[in-house]
């Protein structure tokens, strides 16, 4: 993908968010099927530890409130590029009862946004990786295959146990079919992007425009081979359809 393409596109959800921000932390407030679903592979810690989880794209932060119902004690890490999402997520999680959350923002297109835990509180306690790592309905806002699998491969890197995809599978559903909007009201036409681009509206509050792509089960197979992870599970669930997100559970290759 041309760079001038997917700078316009990146800034264009950038755009979105901020503006949004608010109406989508109220549609993000519940616990769907899938989410409640991950729960299950959260791995439970030994006596004496703590649990770690790093959420790539935690939005509003809600994953936090559904690990602490595991009253277990743990560490929440949660990462995102939406200043106006992070600031909510704090409101959201200053009740914890058995773990901490700690927020930052970073620009996951750039590679050094990684960086930036080595400066977090306890950051010694992610020293070998998370045990539990999470990147839901984010890898299908960046536009190029390798931007997306280099992102994978960064947060293979940041696991010692588990790591959970999610991505949306509007492309399955008639009614989101229909509401895609033509390349030219962003100047750009459907040659300058990639097979399962999209342009797809906001209409809840108000009216906006974000970038998706819908990362099928064939290329997130390809990206897990890629960066030397095996699919251990995976599953639909979310929507009026009942099947709109496809997760994906991952672990390291076992050499």
């Amino acid at each position: 993908m041309d760079v001038h393409v997917r700078h316009a596109l990146l800034e264009l959800n950038r755009q979105f968010y901020t503006t949004v921000a608010p109406d989508f932390d109220q549609t993000r407030q519940g616990w769907t099927p899938g989410l409640t679903r991950l729960l299950e592979y959260v791995p439970r810690p030994t006596a004496g530890q703590q649990l770690t989880v790093l959420d790539v794209g935690c939005g509003n932060g809600r994953f936090a409130r559904m690990v602490d119902s595991l009253e277990l004690p743990f560490t929440y890490v949660g990462v995102d590029g939406s200043e106006k999402l992070l600031a909510l997520a704090q409101e959201h999680t200053v009740d914890l009862q058995h773990g901490v959350a700690h927020f930052y923002r970073a620009d996951l297109a750039q590679p050094d946004w990684v960086q930036a835990l080595d400066s977090l509180p306890a950051g010694d306690a992610f020293a070998n990786g998370f045990d539990f790592v999470l990147c839901t309905a984010t890898l299908q806002h960046l536009p190029g295959y390798d931007l997306r699998r280099r992102l994978v491969q960064e947060l293979s890197a940041l696991t010692n146990g588990v790591l959970a995809l999610s991505a949306w599978q509007f492309l399955s559903s008639e009614r989101f079919r229909t509401r895609q909007i033509p390349w030219s009201h962003i100047g750009l036409a459907a040659a300058d992007v990639e097979p399962g681009d999209a342009l797809l509206p906001w209409k809840q509050g108000q009216f906006a425009v974000r970038y998706v792509h819908q990362l099928d089960e064939v290329e997130l197979r390809q990206m897990a081979a890629e960066c030397r992870l095996r699919m251990t599970d995976q599953f639909r669930a979310d929507g009026k359809e009942g099947d709109l997100n496809l997760y994906v559970i991952l672990a390291a290759n076992e050499d």
